[in-house]
């Protein structure tokens, strides 16, 4: 069981092998390079140990985060995390005071003097510390004076591709949910809460619970319709369900934010106010405007078969 450490002093670990970054979407590359701290924590009996951030750096360092978006929030990364078999996670607040240590202050103060680092094991483009001066070469250099032991793990690749976290961010802002997931190694998802809304879906008969997701960072798909699962407060079981991200062109009256509306197809009951998890297992199409009611009607009902078909093979 992973053991969470909010701030990094007054820990001991047992000659702990480290790794530090953001880890955001916990994908199959930071997965590789975790296993890879377990593996050598295993084999020396030491702990195994993440250092993480939270909230993101790049929240506290732009003039403007309202643009950002990101996968994963910390309670998703660190249910990720828990995954891994990692011993222990250790989350430092983010700060811009913090911003400002160089990368051997970061190094010698908090890696060695605060959590006793004797292996460090880098991700093959980690960068850290001040204006993210700091990279492999800047860890080698500290090993020699501070005493500690540094392996830089590979690039990871899934046929061909590089694996990180920017580049599942652009897929999944595309719509691309299928190969994002892919390279994260588990289906895409978004957490929120069910919010009222106008009842347009109702009253075409195809009811759709309206999300509003928990994390504001929080990168949504690209606008279209997709077949999902969705996860409700309270029942253990995962539903099938379409899914609108969009404008809802045909129905809209002008409206400039994209919703995100699920019809739920196996549940019936009352889901406001409820916590809803939606994993995206397929994109079906484009949003469109369609010239009638009854044609978009009609295209719901022919989503939602092949949602359906998709979801129940």
């Amino acid at each position: 069981m992973m053991e969470v450490h909010y701030g990094y002093k007054g820990i001991s670990f047992t000659r702990p092998v480290i790794t530090m970054g953001v880890f955001d979407g916990v994908h199959l590359g930071h997965r590789m390079l975790l296993r890879r701290v377990v593996a050598e924590a295993e084999k020396s009996g030491s702990d195994s140990v993440a250092v993480t951030f939270d909230p993101h750096p790049r929240i506290v360092l732009t003039g403007d985060p309202a643009h950002l978006r990101f996968l994963t929030d910390i309670n998703e990364r660190i249910d990720l995390l828990r995954e891994t078999g990692l011993g222990h996670l250790v989350i430092i607040p983010f700060t811009r005071e913090l911003s400002l240590m160089t990368a051997s202050e970061f190094v010698d103060s908090i890696l060695c003097r605060h959590l006793g680092v004797r292996h460090l094991i880098a991700g093959f483009n980690h960068h850290f510390g001040r204006r993210h001066e700091g990279d492999s070469e800047t860890l080698l250099g500290c090993s020699q004076s501070m005493d500690f032991r540094v392996t830089r793990e590979e690039a990871f690749t899934l046929d061909g591709e590089t694996v990180s976290s920017s580049s599942i961010r652009k897929l999944i802002e595309a719509g691309d949910v299928n190969r994002g997931s892919a390279l994260l190694g588990y289906d895409y998802f978004v957490r929120g809460s069910v919010v009222s809304g106008k009842r347009i879906g109702r009253n075409l008969g195809f009811p759709t619970a309206n999300i509003s997701p928990a994390f504001p960072y929080k990168l949504i798909p690209g606008s279209g319709v997709y077949a999902v699962e969705a996860e409700i407060e309270g029942d253990e079981r995962r539903h099938i369900a379409m899914l609108n991200i969009g404008l809802r062109p045909t129905v809209s009256d002008g409206a400039v934010h994209r919703t995100i509306e699920a019809h739920i197809i196996d549940y019936d009951a009352d889901l406001y106010g409820k916590l809803i998890s939606i994993r995206f297992r397929e994109r079906l199409r484009d949003e469109m405007k369609f010239e009638s009611l009854d044609a978009l009607v009609r295209q719901l009902f022919s989503d939602r078969e092949r949602a359906m078909n998709l979801l129940r093979r």
